[in-house]
Protein backbone atom coordinates (compact mmCIF):
# COMPACT_ATOMS: atom_id res chain seq x y z
CA UNK A 1 0.00 0.00 0.00
CA UNK A 2 1.27 3.48 -0.86
CA UNK A 3 0.09 6.58 1.00
CA UNK A 4 0.57 10.10 -0.30
CA UNK A 5 0.58 13.07 2.08
CA UNK A 6 1.48 16.15 0.08
CA UNK A 7 4.79 15.32 -1.58
CA UNK A 8 5.59 12.37 0.69
CA UNK A 9 4.72 8.69 0.16
CA UNK A 10 5.32 7.50 3.70
CA UNK A 11 7.29 7.95 6.94
CA UNK A 12 10.58 6.67 5.48
CA UNK A 13 10.27 9.14 2.60
CA UNK A 14 9.83 11.98 5.06
CA UNK A 15 12.82 10.88 7.15
CA UNK A 16 15.02 10.66 4.07
CA UNK A 17 13.86 14.11 2.94
CA UNK A 18 14.66 15.67 6.32
CA UNK A 19 18.12 14.13 6.44
CA UNK A 20 18.97 15.10 2.85
CA UNK A 21 17.83 18.69 3.44
CA UNK A 22 20.30 19.00 6.34
CA UNK A 23 22.97 17.10 4.38
CA UNK A 24 23.39 14.51 7.12
CA UNK A 25 24.60 10.94 6.92
CA UNK A 26 22.13 8.15 7.52
CA UNK A 27 22.95 7.03 11.04
CA UNK A 28 21.34 7.00 14.46
CA UNK A 29 22.73 10.45 15.36
CA UNK A 30 21.12 11.94 12.27
CA UNK A 31 17.85 10.24 13.07
CA UNK A 32 17.95 11.66 16.58
CA UNK A 33 18.50 15.19 15.23
CA UNK A 34 15.47 15.10 12.94
CA UNK A 35 13.12 13.42 15.42
CA UNK A 36 11.42 16.68 16.47
CA UNK A 37 10.83 17.70 12.85
CA UNK A 38 9.31 14.32 12.10
CA UNK A 39 6.99 14.51 15.11
CA UNK A 40 6.02 18.09 14.26
CA UNK A 41 5.11 17.02 10.75
CA UNK A 42 3.07 14.12 12.14
CA UNK A 43 1.17 16.46 14.51
CA UNK A 44 0.35 18.83 11.69
CA UNK A 45 -1.29 16.17 9.55
CA UNK A 46 -4.98 15.58 9.91
CA UNK A 47 -5.65 13.49 6.83
CA UNK A 48 -3.49 10.42 7.47
CA UNK A 49 -5.70 7.40 6.94
CA UNK A 50 -6.19 5.23 10.05
CA UNK A 51 -4.83 2.19 8.20
CA UNK A 52 -1.55 4.01 7.47
CA UNK A 53 -1.27 5.81 10.81
CA UNK A 54 0.22 2.71 12.43
CA UNK A 55 3.27 2.90 10.14
CA UNK A 56 3.89 6.51 11.14
CA UNK A 57 3.52 5.73 14.84
CA UNK A 58 5.95 2.82 14.62
CA UNK A 59 8.61 5.04 13.03
CA UNK A 60 7.91 7.80 15.58
CA UNK A 61 8.34 5.34 18.45
CA UNK A 62 11.68 4.14 17.06
CA UNK A 63 12.84 7.75 16.66
CA UNK A 64 11.97 8.53 20.27
CA UNK A 65 14.05 5.54 21.40
CA UNK A 66 17.01 6.76 19.33
CA UNK A 67 16.54 10.32 20.65
CA UNK A 68 16.47 9.10 24.25
CA UNK A 69 19.63 7.09 23.73
CA UNK A 70 21.38 10.12 22.22
CA UNK A 71 20.42 12.36 25.15
CA UNK A 72 21.22 9.72 27.79
CA UNK A 73 24.12 7.55 26.54
CA UNK A 74 24.12 5.59 29.79
CA UNK A 75 20.49 4.59 29.30
CA UNK A 76 20.14 0.82 29.21
CA UNK A 77 17.49 -0.20 26.71
CA UNK A 78 15.94 -3.64 26.33
CA UNK A 79 17.61 -5.73 23.64
CA UNK A 80 14.48 -5.62 21.48
CA UNK A 81 14.42 -1.80 21.46
CA UNK A 82 18.13 -1.61 20.65
CA UNK A 83 17.57 -3.93 17.70
CA UNK A 84 14.57 -1.94 16.46
CA UNK A 85 16.63 1.26 16.51
CA UNK A 86 19.40 -0.33 14.46
CA UNK A 87 16.87 -1.78 12.03
CA UNK A 88 15.45 1.68 11.33
CA UNK A 89 18.87 2.89 10.14
CA UNK A 90 19.19 -0.13 7.86
CA UNK A 91 15.64 0.28 6.48
CA UNK A 92 16.26 3.93 5.68
CA UNK A 93 19.51 3.12 3.93
CA UNK A 94 17.81 0.47 1.79
CA UNK A 95 14.97 2.84 1.00
CA UNK A 96 17.45 5.45 -0.21
CA UNK A 97 19.09 2.94 -2.55
CA UNK A 98 15.72 1.98 -4.07
CA UNK A 99 14.80 5.64 -4.59
CA UNK A 100 18.10 6.28 -6.37
CA UNK A 101 17.52 3.27 -8.60
CA UNK A 102 14.02 4.49 -9.37
CA UNK A 103 15.34 7.90 -10.42
CA UNK A 104 17.89 6.24 -12.69
CA UNK A 105 15.24 4.05 -14.32
CA UNK A 106 13.05 7.10 -14.91
CA UNK A 107 15.94 8.79 -16.73
CA UNK A 108 16.38 5.74 -18.94
CA UNK A 109 12.66 5.68 -19.64
CA UNK A 110 12.71 9.35 -20.59
CA UNK A 111 15.54 8.64 -23.05
CA UNK A 112 13.63 5.67 -24.47
CA UNK A 113 16.45 3.32 -23.45
CA UNK A 114 14.27 0.39 -22.48
CA UNK A 115 15.19 -3.19 -23.24
CA UNK A 116 13.28 -6.45 -23.11
CA UNK A 117 14.63 -9.95 -22.85
CA UNK A 118 13.26 -13.10 -24.40
CA UNK A 119 14.02 -16.79 -24.28
CA UNK A 120 16.46 -18.21 -26.80
CA UNK A 121 14.89 -19.97 -29.75
CA UNK A 122 16.64 -23.13 -30.98
CA UNK A 123 15.30 -22.66 -34.48
CA UNK A 124 17.70 -19.77 -34.94
CA UNK A 125 20.95 -20.36 -36.74
CA UNK A 126 23.81 -20.64 -34.26
CA UNK A 127 27.28 -19.78 -35.49
CA UNK A 128 30.32 -21.13 -33.68
CA UNK A 129 33.26 -18.81 -33.20
CA UNK A 130 36.30 -20.64 -31.76
CA UNK A 131 38.69 -18.95 -29.40
CA UNK A 132 41.50 -17.05 -31.11
CA UNK A 133 44.07 -19.09 -29.21
CA UNK A 134 42.78 -22.38 -30.66
CA UNK A 135 45.11 -23.94 -33.21
CA UNK A 136 45.22 -27.23 -35.10
CA UNK A 137 47.72 -28.51 -32.54
CA UNK A 138 45.49 -27.71 -29.54
CA UNK A 139 42.46 -29.20 -31.31
CA UNK A 140 44.42 -32.37 -32.11
CA UNK A 141 45.57 -32.67 -28.51
CA UNK A 142 42.02 -32.19 -27.24
CA UNK A 143 40.66 -34.85 -29.62
CA UNK A 144 43.34 -37.34 -28.53
CA UNK A 145 42.43 -36.70 -24.90
CA UNK A 146 38.72 -37.26 -25.61
CA UNK A 147 39.48 -40.45 -27.55
CA UNK A 148 41.58 -41.77 -24.66
CA UNK A 149 38.83 -40.94 -22.16
CA UNK A 150 36.18 -42.67 -24.26
CA UNK A 151 38.39 -45.72 -24.68
CA UNK A 152 38.69 -46.08 -20.89
CA UNK A 153 34.93 -45.74 -20.51
CA UNK A 154 34.31 -48.33 -23.22
CA UNK A 155 36.35 -50.96 -21.39
CA UNK A 156 33.82 -53.29 -19.83
CA UNK A 157 34.84 -55.43 -16.87
CA UNK A 158 35.79 -58.91 -18.02
CA UNK A 159 35.08 -61.90 -15.83
CA UNK A 160 35.52 -65.55 -16.73
CA UNK A 161 32.34 -67.46 -16.05
CA UNK A 162 33.00 -70.14 -13.48
CA UNK A 163 31.57 -73.61 -13.82
CA UNK A 164 28.53 -73.92 -11.59
CA UNK A 165 28.21 -77.27 -9.79
CA UNK A 166 24.91 -77.98 -8.10
CA UNK A 167 24.24 -80.17 -5.08
CA UNK A 168 22.04 -82.42 -7.25
CA UNK A 169 24.95 -83.09 -9.60
CA UNK A 170 27.23 -83.95 -6.68
CA UNK A 171 24.64 -86.29 -5.16
CA UNK A 172 24.33 -88.14 -8.46
CA UNK A 173 28.10 -88.31 -8.80
CA UNK A 174 28.54 -89.75 -5.27
CA UNK A 175 25.81 -92.34 -5.80
CA UNK A 176 27.48 -93.54 -8.98
CA UNK A 177 30.82 -93.84 -7.20
CA UNK A 178 29.40 -95.77 -4.24
CA UNK A 179 27.95 -98.38 -6.63
CA UNK A 180 31.46 -99.04 -7.99
CA UNK A 181 33.28 -99.10 -4.62
CA UNK A 182 32.47 -100.63 -1.29
CA UNK A 183 33.63 -97.48 0.46
CA UNK A 184 35.28 -94.19 -0.35
CA UNK A 185 36.93 -91.35 1.53
CA UNK A 186 35.90 -87.71 1.59
CA UNK A 187 39.43 -86.60 0.73
CA UNK A 188 39.20 -88.55 -2.55
CA UNK A 189 36.00 -86.71 -3.42
CA UNK A 190 37.40 -83.23 -2.85
CA UNK A 191 41.02 -83.60 -3.99
CA UNK A 192 40.03 -82.83 -7.59
CA UNK A 193 37.81 -79.91 -6.64
CA UNK A 194 38.52 -76.76 -8.63
CA UNK A 195 37.38 -74.29 -5.99
CA UNK A 196 36.32 -73.91 -2.38
CA UNK A 197 32.73 -73.67 -3.61
CA UNK A 198 32.96 -77.18 -5.08
CA UNK A 199 34.33 -78.53 -1.79
CA UNK A 200 31.41 -76.96 0.10
CA UNK A 201 28.88 -78.34 -2.40
CA UNK A 202 30.42 -81.81 -2.09
CA UNK A 203 30.13 -81.71 1.69
CA UNK A 204 26.51 -80.49 1.51
CA UNK A 205 25.67 -83.30 -0.91
CA UNK A 206 27.19 -85.82 1.51
CA UNK A 207 25.11 -84.44 4.39
CA UNK A 208 21.97 -84.75 2.30
CA UNK A 209 22.68 -88.40 1.42
CA UNK A 210 23.37 -89.18 5.07
CA UNK A 211 20.14 -87.48 6.03
CA UNK A 212 18.24 -89.63 3.53
CA UNK A 213 20.01 -92.70 5.01
CA UNK A 214 21.48 -93.61 1.63
CA UNK A 215 25.06 -93.32 2.91
CA UNK A 216 26.73 -93.73 6.26
CA UNK A 217 29.86 -92.02 7.49
CA UNK A 218 32.52 -92.97 10.01
CA UNK A 219 35.47 -91.09 11.45
CA UNK A 220 38.00 -93.06 13.44
CA UNK A 221 39.50 -90.10 15.29
CA UNK A 222 39.18 -86.32 15.51
CA UNK A 223 40.32 -84.62 12.28
CA UNK A 224 40.89 -87.99 10.62
CA UNK A 225 39.50 -88.71 7.18
CA UNK A 226 35.77 -89.44 6.84
CA UNK A 227 34.96 -92.89 5.47
CA UNK A 228 31.80 -93.11 3.37
CA UNK A 229 29.86 -96.35 2.89
CA UNK A 230 26.56 -97.33 1.32
CA UNK A 231 23.82 -97.96 3.87
CA UNK A 232 22.68 -101.53 3.42
CA UNK A 233 19.77 -101.05 5.83
CA UNK A 234 18.09 -97.83 4.67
Amino acid sequence: MQIRVHQFEGPLDLLLKLIEEQKLEINQISLASVTEQFLEYLRSQTKIEPQALADWLVIAAKLLVIKSKALLPALNLPEEEEEEASNLTWQLYQYKKYKECAKYLIKLDDKRKQSWGRQASFVEKITFYPDNSVTTATMSSAMRYIAKTLAEIAKLPKKVLEEVITISEKIEHMQNMIHKKVEMRLKDLVKKAKSKIEVIVTFLALLELVKQKILTTEQEAMFSDIIIRKNNNP
